[in-house]
């Protein structure tokens, strides 16, 4: 990695020590925009098989078995990454659609959609994430 000084900084006992901006590296695939069509209808097939495949072999996608335990390991309450819950909850409830919206996911598997969401609007714990949730991103009236 290349280093570019760009200043000098002088102190009063008369060293200097160089203002560094590091290089920030090339991202390593080019704009989708400039995909080719080939390519494009490559990634939309990987996105799809990796959203619907299982590494079980049974029906159930591994990103809808991925949304359980993740549920799981809330209610049981053990450490869990905020973020992936705070988004894991958010894709379940379709307030946002990620690179596959839930219900397609659902969809395409036979599996129905309702089934996660009745289980988080029935459960307290994960009702009150939800509702928590709801005023952190979309805020409240009163």
């Amino acid at each position: 990695m290349k280093i570019h000084v760009a200043a000098w900084q002088l102190d009063m006992f008369g060293d200097s020590s160089p203002v560094i901006i590091p290089v920030v590296k090339p991202d390593p695939l080019p704009d989708p925009a400039l995909w080719s069509e080939s390519v494009r209808e490559k990634m939309v097939d990987a996105l799809i098989s990796l959203a619907s495949d299982s590494r079980r072999g049974d029906r159930m996608p591994e990103s809808l078995m991925d949304c359980a335990d993740l549920l799981s390991e809330r209610l049981r309450n053990r450490k869990i990454d905020v973020d992936d819950y705070h988004a894991t909850l958010g894709w379940i409830m379709c307030y946002w659609n990620g690179a596959l919206p839930y219900e397609y996911v659902c969809k395409v598997n036979g599996i129905d959609p309702e089934i996660m969401q009745d289980v988080i609007m029935t459960t307290p714990l994960l009702a009150r994430d939800l509702r928590e949730l709801q005023r952190a991103c979309f805020g409240t009236l009163i």
